[in-house]
């Protein structure tokens, strides 16, 4: 079992009156000193230690009670920095016990959302780019504190299960740009923080697994009791390996909560891809399963925002916060430091951003998706005064669909490819 831990160090202060006097800290409320710790597996394909930025989500209630609008602190974010370990976002923000020993309870959760309302964690599950956020950790143990004993220890637990394929070839070739799709599962549900219970999924999609850049490792986080009797796994290799293997008595029907299915995948070029040996570990056991991939010239299923089938850019503009999402459209000029000064001199000096659209004669600004360039390489590739050809070329950019200039974008962006 791989654990997490953090500490939120005690926030102290000595108040003074207007005449200079200290004021006796007696009455003052106490600081609450959070521990945790996390059950199971590590969440992040490349390490299991919290990164700059992660943030939990915690509330404080009057012993006893139900979570609702009474709580005493609602929703309070911390993020975790690498030299200070968890701090609260906002420091008027952090947690303080009540006055006169009252005792309250702890719940706690992650990732962070803002958007939680009727105390319901949104959870929806297609994007797999990024398993640690969408990884949603609950803790409901810690009853009874007051003042009296400040260390509040919660222990997190994972309340999704989690697809694991371990993937080699048995010649040892490169695996990188491995992609793999998987059917036909439920992605959309609602967590209630109150007491820790999923609603009912309605409807299936078909997802693409998450998988590091080796192409070694392959991860999907799914719903608690999702059936995958009718799912079908689609293992892209290149652009002319494809395995293709259905799931029908191969996996438990009703995945269970917190429980990691792991299978040691095989890929043959001369006909198929074994699995040749499947276990759960580390957060539940369950009984080992193997399955065997048949090489095959069918199609795989398109997922929409990949590289295979790249949103267009009306698309783009209306799917914003989805990550790692290839876009494909015509470079049409640039924004010279705002959405309001479009450009398309090649003579100037914009370099950290592209406009792209679906015509390549578009001049209408509401149909263009402002692109933040960063990496260097794809500056020196793609900014049109270094590039005066760019102008009307068409091109894919893979980013994160996130508001720049105030209006929907793409930002973060990690890679490109023309298609000519």
């Amino acid at each position: 079992m791989k654990c997490k831990n953090f500490i939120l160090p005690i926030i102290c202060f000595i108040l003074l009156s207007c005449e200079g006097e200290t004021i006796d800290p007696i009455g003052v409320s106490k600081a609450v000193r959070l521990n945790a710790e996390i059950e199971g597996m590590r969440t992040r394909m490349s390490g299991s230690a919290w990164e700059k930025g992660d943030a939990i989500g915690v509330y404080m209630k009057k012993a006893g009670v139900n979570l609702d609008a009474s709580a005493l602190a609602q929703n309070v974010e911390y993020r975790y920095s690498n030299t200070s370990g968890f701090v609260a976002r906002n420091l008027s923000d952090a947690l303080y016990f009540p006055f006169k020993e009252s005792a309250v309870d702890f719940i706690g959760y992650y990732p962070f959302r803002e958007d939680i309302t009727g105390f319901n964690y949104p959870v929806n599950l297609k994007n797999q780019s990024n398993q640690a956020a969408i990884d949603l950790l609950y803790s409901d143990n810690v009853k009874g504190k007051s003042e009296n004993d400040t260390i509040v220890n919660l222990s997190f637990s994972h309340q999704l299960s989690k697809l694991v394929l371990q993937v080699t070839h048995y010649r040892g070739i490169d695996l990188s740009g491995l992609s793999v799709i998987l059917t036909s599962v439920p992605t959309e549900s609602s967590f209630n923080l109150t007491d820790g219970s999923l609603s009912a999924s309605s409807g299936v999609k078909d997802i693409a697994m998450g998988v590091n850049v080796d192409g070694t490792i392959a991860e999907a986080i799914l719903l608690p009791g999702t059936d995958l009797s009718e799912s079908h796994l689609w293992l892209l290799l290149g652009d002319d390996q494809v395995y293709h293997v259905a799931l029908p008595d191969t996996v438990t029907t009703s995945l269970k909560q917190s429980s990691r299915y792991l299978f040691h995948v095989t890929l043959s070029t001369d006909v198929k891809a074994a699995v040749t040996t499947g276990e759960i570990t580390d957060w539940l056991d369950e009984p080992s399963q193997s399955v065997s991939a048949d090489r095959t010239e069918d199609d795989p299923p398109l997922i929409k925002g990949s590289k295979r089938d790249p949103y267009t850019v009306a698309e783009a503009l209306v799917n914003q916060g989805e990550t790692a999402a290839w876009v494909k459209g015509y470079i049409v000029g640039a924004f010279d430091g705002a959405i309001s000064r479009f450009v398309t001199d090649t003579t100037g000096q914009v370099r950290t951003n592209v406009a792209l659209a679906d015509l390549a004669g578009e001049t209408d600004v509401s149909n263009m998706l402002p692109v933040n360039i960063t990496l260097v390489s794809l500056k020196n590739a793609l900014n049109i005064t270094d590039n005066h050809g760019n102008i009307g070329r068409e091109v894919m950019i893979k980013g994160d669909l996130a508001a720049y200039y105030s209006v929907p974008g793409l930002r973060e962006t990690k890679a490109y490819q023309f298609p000519d």
